[in-house]
């Protein structure tokens, strides 16, 4: 009986483990494996396809898209440089000075009342805008009124007026040049008139009419006072010399001044001569000078490598519009010359004499009323 018993119980240990063992046999099934291997293979050949027709298509077109803007924008940058090229031609202007003499006929420095100083300003030396306002005015009180400004910058850029009075001067000064210049009262001058003065570097020489030559003092900037230094040129032989304007042109200096056969000749008898130094102090003589033209009262500038010498004394043309002043102008370092006029039409003025020029910035160029 127990023999037997344990025989059954065997078997049916058996026969259980029979049962599990095909169950697990199907569990591990084989499809299931193979079938997640398939998907992953035809997804990687799919992927490259597309994507590499699909790059170059939008990378190529953009970068071109993207440059051909730049081209447009580069052609107007290089157009303000050659907007700047012509600077400068413009970037400075001359403002030309003058006595604007009331009436017409006779002796301007005899005119009644007071003797107004104006201004006009020019890009080309020859055509000139008439400025509002008046830069300097004064009533002497006699029939002998004030002429001749002559202008200078001083070291620390504010202006230098002096006017000739006869043969004392009268001395204003100004923060600008375009402004209205104030009378120095305490300024005291009678060793010659119709002055022309030049800042020499860093020194300020004022040359003067003065005995029939023309002779030479030091502006102290500091004090404000001339101090008379001595000769520039001696009287010619017969006649007389006056009213200088000094410039500076290739490291040598000119002054353009007048002769007179006598100090009763007319304007229209005048000429204008040019002399010559190396240093602003020892000057070539009058009988060594060269002619340049008939005319008076010469004011001398160098603006844009040309030489412009404004001047009065023109005689009249007949037929001709009357002329404010003459102007010789030599684009040669002063080699030769040639001679045109000038007209300041809407003046206030009945005319205008004396000249005196300077170079300013265009940041200088507007008047103030």
């Amino acid at each position: 009986m127990r023999l037997g018993g344990l025989v059954l119980l065997f078997v049916a240990l058996v026969l259980m483990v029979g049962c599990t063992a095909p169950k697990l046999t199907p569990s591990p099934a084989s499809p299931p494996i193979p079938t997640p291997t398939p998907v992953p293979s035809p997804t990687p050949p799919s992927l490259p396809s597309p994507s590499v027709p699909s790059l170059p298509a939008p990378t190529l077109p953009k970068p071109p898209a993207s440059i051909s803007p730049v081209p447009p924008p580069s052609p107007p940058t290089p157009e303000p440089a050659p907007a700047t090229t012509p600077a400068p031609t413009v970037d400075k202007v001359i403002r030309l000075y003058y006595y604007g003499v009331p009436t017409i006929g006779g002796d301007p420095a005899a005119a009644a009342g007071p003797h107004a100083i104006y201004s006009a300003t020019s890009s080309d030396g020859i055509h000139f805008q008439e400025e509002p306002g008046v830069r300097f005015s004064y009533d002497s009180g006699t029939q002998f009124g004030i002429t001749d400004p002559d202008v200078v910058r001083l070291n620390d850029g504010s202006w230098l007026m002096f006017l000739s009075l006869g043969t004392q001067l009268l001395k204003a000064t100004s923060p600008d040049s375009s402004g209205t210049f104030t009378h120095d009262k305490s300024f005291n001058w009678n060793h010659g008139g119709v002055p022309g003065s030049y800042n020499f570097g860093g020194n300020v020489r004022t040359f003067v009419s003065y005995q029939g030559g023309i002779h030479v003092a030091a502006y102290d900037q500091t004090n404000g006072t001339l101090r008379y230094t001595g000769v520039a040129l001696n009287p010619p032989p017969s006649g007389m010399i006056a009213d200088p304007s000094v410039i500076e042109v290739d490291n040598k200096f000119l002054m353009f001044y007048k002769y007179a056969p006598s100090p009763s000749a007319p304007p229209s008898e005048h000429e204008i001569y040019l002399a010559t130094s190396a240093d602003g102090i020892t000057w070539s003589q009058h009988t060594q000078n060269r002619f340049i033209c008939k005319g008076s009262v010469p004011g001398a500038v160098y603006y844009n490598d040309a030489i412009y010498i404004y001047y009065c004394g023109i005689p009249p043309k007949p037929g001709a519009p009357p002329s404010d002043m003459g102007v010789a102008t030599s684009t040669d370092k002063g080699a030769t010359f040639t001679l045109s006029t000038i007209s300041l039409r809407g003046k206030v003025s009945a005319g205008v004499v004396d000249p005196a020029a300077v170079v300013v910035s265009l940041a200088e160029s507007t008047a103030k009323p």
